[in-house]
């Protein structure tokens, strides 16, 4: 428990100074990185080796670049011959390896190449939202976003396990994550609800520099409360797929946690959720 507090910390530590830098490279480089590794430790449970597995890692590392750059625009490549391309190499490698190689492992490295660095790269795509929607929003109103995101991924992941000790009679999915259960599950969307509502009159009072588009506090209850349910979504599919495979963590390098897939598994559905909402927002 105390090392799992510390490096928790720590954590926290190293996502706050990322926030101070989100206008410099330091934001790619960092879900360049966790991508990467996401990638790494998902192909790894698959039982993807090398030389199979390199392609996707740094596809994995190049989708963060290429949201934020757009460097296959600088090219004149579009994404789907990129694609093209790519899935039609891998499944030549699979040929190739076919002794080797089964079509899953395949399946498993090219869909986590892709699904995860895009859904990270959700956080680049929120901060950018004052260029994407032609000044409709403020870097204030984006950083807000981003805040509600993170708030309703592990917030709700941290007050789920504390009211679930102290609460937990039922179990919520005794196979998939046996200490899961549905008091903390509720304490956990509700007690998050009520810090994001907290958090948007901190950011109305004190930090935004123009109205909030379309958003009141009061919307922030049933949005939260929809992406809270969506981070235990990631939490549990996580979990599902750790027992497929029949694995305990993705990995090591977070102690007390696991992997990077350990602690970003909820954020995976979660932050494009939320840029995938103010999209359709934006749309009407």
């Amino acid at each position: 428990m105390k090392t799992r507090v510390i490096s928790g910390v720590c954590y926290a530590v190293l996502f706050v100074a990322v926030l101070f830098f989100m206008d410099t490279p330091v934001l790619p480089v960092f879900v360049a990185l966790v991508s990467a590794v996401a990638v790494y430790e998902l192909t790894k449970v698959a039982k993807v080796s090398l030389p199979v597995s390199l392609l996707p890692i740094a596809v994995g590392a190049f989708i963060p670049f290429d949201v934020k750059y757009d460097l296959l625009q600088r090219i004149n490549i579009e994404p789907l011959t990129a694609l093209i391309f790519y899935t039609l190499f891998m499944l030549i490698l699979m040929i190739a390896l076919h002794s080797k190689v089964k079509f899953e492992q395949i399946a498993v490295a090219v869909f986590s190449s892709l699904a995860v660095p895009s859904a990270l790269s959700c956080w680049i795509r929120l901060w950018e939202l004052p260029n994407t929607f032609d000044g409709r929003y403020t870097q204030r109103h984006a950083l807000f976003l981003i805040l509600f995101a993170v708030f309703s991924s592990w917030l709700t992941d941290i007050f789920a396990y504390f009211t679930g000790v102290l609460f937990g009679k039922h179990k919520m999915t005794p196979v998939i994550s046996p200490k899961k259960t549905w008091e903390g599950a509720a304490g956990g969307v509700l007690i998050t609800a009520a810090a994001n509502v907290g958090l948007f009159f901190v950011f109305q009072n004190k930090f935004f520099d123009a109205p909030f588009p379309d958003f009141a506090w009061y919307a922030v209850i049933p949005l939260s409360m929809a992406f809270s349910i969506l981070s235990m979504l990631g939490d549990l599919s996580a979990s599902v797929i750790k027992r497929n495979f029949g694995v305990k963590d993705y990995g090591w390098i977070i102690p007390g946690h696991g992997g990077v897939m350990d602690r970003f598994d909820s954020i995976i559905f979660v932050f494009p959720a939320v840029y995938a909402a103010v999209s359709v927002i934006n749309a009407f």
